[in-house]
């Protein structure tokens, strides 16, 4: 994309004027009138910057309904949702505890445990409207950063009760997509960005008169859900734009 195009993006009016870089004008108009204006390569960043974040309409997700789990050794959130012409319906949700007796064990025993009680608490997850739905999701485990193993051994469990068929989904991808940036250390995501994205898209059990867990591992599920659906309709716009080039 050009400067002028790009700044014309972000909602300024270039008409018969000219933009330079330092001394250097960028391309030029082919003719009219040209009236001094020099716009320094940081502004057209900050311009950029500046250009407001808009949260995905109805039309961005794809159609289907989604299982999603925001899992871990001991708190796994469980959202089940549904995209239609209507819009975007929360169906269910649920949290996977282990039970007191296996929190109280220690050490990689501990670990094994209620890695064990994980997979139990997805099998009956799986059961249900759940067994008919259109994509698995669940967050990828990162790279780095504390008690790394738990975490990988609790996405394990979810790969092995969905028999491969979960999806995984990057954290800051789903954060970026659905709360519209991914955050930094110095300025992170919170939990209530993440309500406050989430419940965008979704009204919240209670206030639909439904008993249903709402906390924050529910709700990253959810945003989990969501960027499942939007990734989804990407792909089968990608899918049916190779169809008719393959068909030309």
């Amino acid at each position: 994309m050009s400067v002028p195009s790009l700044l014309e993006h972000v909602g300024l009016d270039l008409k018969g004027r000219t933009i330079h870089v330092d001394s250097r004008q960028v391309d030029p108009p082919r003719q009219g009138p040209a009236m001094p204006a020099q716009l320094s390569l940081a502004a057209v960043e900050s311009l950029v910057k500046r250009h407001p974040w808009t949260p995905p309409g109805l039309a961005s997700f794809a159609h289907g309904t989604v299982q999603a789990f925001d899992q871990s050794l001991s708190n796994t959130g469980v959202a089940l949702v549904k995209s239609n012409e209507s819009g975007i319906h929360l169906l269910a949700t649920a949290m996977i505890r282990p039970p007191a007796d296996v929190q109280a064990l220690k050490s990689t025993e501990g670990n094994y445990a209620r890695a064990d009680s994980l997979y139990a608490g997805l099998l009956r997850a799986r059961t249900g409207m759940a067994a008919n739905v259109d994509g698995i999701a669940y967050e990828r485990p990162p790279v780095k950063g504390m008690r790394v193993d738990s975490i990988v051994l609790a996405g394990r469990e979810v790969h092995r009760a969905t028999h491969g068929r979960a999806v995984l989904v990057d954290n800051r991808h789903a954060k970026a997509v659905i709360v519209g940036r991914a955050g930094t250390k110095a300025d992170p995501v919170t939990k209530a960005h993440v309500k406050e994205a989430v419940e965008r898209y979704v009204t919240p059990p209670a206030e639909r008169g439904l008993v249903m867990p709402w906390n924050e591992h529910v709700r990253d599920a959810v945003m989990l859900a969501l960027t499942w659906l939007y990734d989804e309709k990407i792909r089968q716009q990608q899918a049916a734009a190779l169809a008719v080039e393959a068909a030309a």
